[in-house]
């Protein structure tokens, strides 16, 4: 109030704000699969976790490729306990390839992404997830094509192959 005026005054106060946003990357693994293929999905994520092949073979289907060399005594779980033997680890790379973004390549769900794409097709991105697999999990031919542990789900749940090489 201004004194002996008999004016008043008003005085505004200004507040500055400053904001600071932080941008990030969020993936959304499970986002647009076939509820079956994302139950067999987690099914098969859980039980690579606990390290027991039994149980990840017990999800596969009758039909499963698991190895370009024929069967192998004992099925599936007994050739991943052998690579495990030699120094390599199947399901640790199973675990982490269903933690990845899939592709849908002949009407089949597969894990990793990069199942159809070369290494030239790769964004940096796409590298720095494919550095979260075990040591020569995700490996590429001269040619660029992917070469490393992939796994398929069929839309109906159907686990068909989880295999390296060719």
């Amino acid at each position: 109030m201004l004194a002996g005026c008999g004016g008043t005054e008003t005085v505004t106060q200004t507040e500055t704000v400053t904001r600071t946003e932080t941008a990030t990357r969020t993936e959304t693994v499970g986002v647009g699969l076939p509820e079956a293929v994302e139950t067999k999905r987690i099914a098969i994520l859980e039980a690579a976790r606990s390290g027991d092949a039994d149980a990840v073979a017990a999800l596969a289907a009758d039909q499963f490729n698991y190895t370009f060399g024929g069967p192998v005594e004992g099925g599936p779980a007994a050739y991943w306990r052998r690579l495990e033997a030699s120094g390599e680890q199947p399901l640790e790379a199973l675990a982490a390839i269903l933690e990845l973004p899939y592709t849908l390549s002949g009407g089949i769900y597969v894990w990793p992404f990069a199942y159809d794409k070369t290494g030239e097709q790769l964004t940096d991105y796409e590298r720095e997830l494919l550095e979260t697999l075990p040591p020569d999990a995700a490996v590429f031919l001269p040619d660029g094509a992917y070469f490393g542990w992939r796994a398929g789900i069929e839309p109906d749940g159907t686990w068909i192959f989880f295999v390296s090489g060719d």
